[in-house]
């Protein structure tokens, strides 16, 4: 057949495509690896960004392994491993002023003594129980799957396995309008180095 036509200099310098596990559906007690407050794009108020990983069990460190493992220049903490809460203000509804509520509370009642004050530099190594579901998004016509945080308990009840039904999966079909994939990561640091971790 001959010698293949190539530029052997594009593909020393192509970019190498790492593929990472998927953590499990399931309940797990979570830590928080940094937490900061961001404006929404709609302008129309602000949330709690909150970039966690898995604290206790087999899974324990999964979303911080897989960040040493990205060779990447720019490596960024995995985009699955956040989780957003509005602030609510005098005209949210009942039910995102109960997210929040619960969110903290949950957060309080994992860690002996902790009291939510608002201050997000308490915030570092603090945990929470999480329940993931599997999730399907779509980016550039292609697929791709994830474990999502849902919900959240305290971290007393997934030890106990109290913490009733996980939540439903979302998967796209045919039928359901595919949600766009989310590029945004944390440029993290893994806790344990000397440098706060950024987002």
């Amino acid at each position: 057949m001959g010698k293949f036509s190539y530029n052997k200099a594009n593909r020393d310098n192509a970019v190498k495509v790492t593929v990472f596990e998927i953590l499990p559906k399931g309940a797990y007690v979570c830590k928080i690896m940094k937490a900061q407050e961001v404006e929404n794009k709609s302008g129309n108020g602000s949330h709690i960004e909150i970039g966690f990983d898995i604290a206790e069990g087999e899974y324990k460190d999964f979303y911080n392994k897989q960040f040493k493992a990205n060779t990447s220049e720019d490596r960024k903490w995995p985009a699955d491993a956040r989780y957003c809460i509005n602030v609510p203000n005098d005209s949210s509804p009942e039910w995102l002023v109960q997210q929040w509520d619960t969110f903290w509370t949950n957060v309080e009642d994992s860690n002996e003594g902790y009291v939510f004050d608002g201050e997000g530099n308490k915030l570092k190594g603090k945990l929470f129980g999480g329940l993931f579901c599997n999730e399907q998004s779509e980016y550039n016509g292609k697929i791709y799957d994830h474990t999502r945080l849902k919900w959240t308990r305290p971290a007393q009840d997934i030890r106990d396995n109290k913490y009733g039904k996980l939540p439903n999966d979302k998967l796209i079909t045919a039928a359901s309008s595919p949600v766009k994939e989310d590029d945004s990561g944390f440029m993290n640091l893994p806790e344990g180095d000397d440098e706060e971790i950024p987002f």
